[in-house]
């Protein structure tokens, strides 16, 4: 049986209560159809982005948007399928989401097998490993450094079981939606129940997770971007020097503290995000701003870049300079981005 040890420590604690803070504005925030769904296109594309990143995928954001449109990527064919798996994960995803049961071993399989699919062998698709796993380092030089042993295969099944078992209970005894989530992304990453994909699956699986308890922040969290800011960290995370072989009685704390900081980043970015872009903005009349289709191209272009000229808008809309600032004008005076530098070298930033 899967009981794990761990404590709330002060810091967890009040990191959870600032993410019940955030996540209460966030649903209390008013978001037109149109505008809810520009920012999920760009979660998803950052999850997929983001998420293959850590596994070694070399494609950049933009070229993640492009296979997402469908457009040619001229980039190694392996990481192009990987992303195209991992997008296909991602729809199956949002389909898991809709019901509200507790997680199944068919669902962990069928997530495997289409994040996997064409990347490794037909018989080890959405199938347990059949032999023992080692994660290890590349130290170069044809030296290798043993990171973590995961358990032996024969016992991979009823490891599996005993943790779905305890999401079961957890769910029963009511331990908050953020530490299930997190103590289920150790331990499943932990036992490491296949050949290749771990990771990518324990991720999807804990964002489905949330989303059943939801704990989705209106499905636009994506706390792969921390993981990817800093992988050694998220790797030393996951797999401390002492922790380098599985064991049902490993201490969770440490990894609960990194989850929450991970958590809380991420979260305030989804409500500095709705915040900036207006959502959360009203006038004198206390009327929500909106923003029309080629204003919401400007704010996701910004949401991605950081920045954006006048060059950049004329391009995007195929317009005049004039009309192109134009454009800018009207989020100027909503107070949605405001101006850097001068003359030539103008550009635009998200207001703070």
């Amino acid at each position: 049986m899967f009981e794990p040890k761990y404590v709330i420590t002060s810091t967890i604690l009040s990191r959870i209560a600032e993410i019940a803070e955030i996540k209460a504005a966030v649903e209390r925030s008013r978001v037109l159809p149109l505008n809810e769904a520009q920012l999920r296109r760009q979660a998803i594309l950052r999850m997929a982005h983001t998420s293959t990143s850590i596994e070694g995928n070399k494609l950049a954001q933009f070229e993640v948007g492009k296979v997402f449109e469908g457009k040619t990527v001229t980039a190694p064919s392996k990481d192009i399928l990987e992303v195209e798996d991992y997008l296909n994960g991602l729809k199956l995803l949002e389909e898991l989401s809709k019901s509200k049961h507790d997680l199944t071993m068919e669902e962990i399989l069928r997530m495997h097998k289409i994040v996997t699919n064409g990347l490794v062998d037909k018989e080890k698709m959405g199938k347990i490993r059949p032999s023992d796993i080692y994660i290890l380092d590349d130290l170069g030089g044809g030296r290798e450094l043993l990171r973590f042993k995961g358990p032996p295969a024969g016992n991979v099944q009823k490891l599996l079981n005993d943790l779905l078992g305890w999401l079961k209970k957890a769910k029963g005894e009511s331990i908050h939606p953020i530490v299930i989530a997190g103590i289920f992304h150790l331990e499943f990453v932990s036992i490491h129940p296949f050949t290749d994909g771990n990771g990518r699956v324990t991720r999807l699986l804990t964002q489905l997770l949330l989303y059943r308890m939801n704990w989705d922040f209106r499905k636009i969290l994506v706390l792969e971007d921390y993981y990817n800011q800093d992988r050694m960290a998220y790797y030393n995370a996951l797999h401390s020097e002492e922790d380098k072989q599985y064991s049902q009685d490993r201490e969770f704390t440490r990894w609960l503290e990194y989850f929450t900081t991970s958590f809380l980043v991420e979260a305030r970015k989804v409500l500095e995000k709705i915040q900036s872009i207006g959502y959360g903005k009203v006038s004198k009349k206390s009327e929500q701003i909106f923003l029309n289709k080629d204003e919401i191209q400007i704010m996701d272009f910004l949401s991605t870049t950081g920045r954006i000229t006048s060059d950049d808008v004329s391009d995007i809309f195929k317009i005049t300079k004039r009309a192109a600032q134009l454009k800018l004008k009207g989020l100027i005076q909503n107070k949605l981005i405001q101006v850097q530098g001068n003359g030539p070298s103008t550009y635009y930033i998200l207001s703070r």
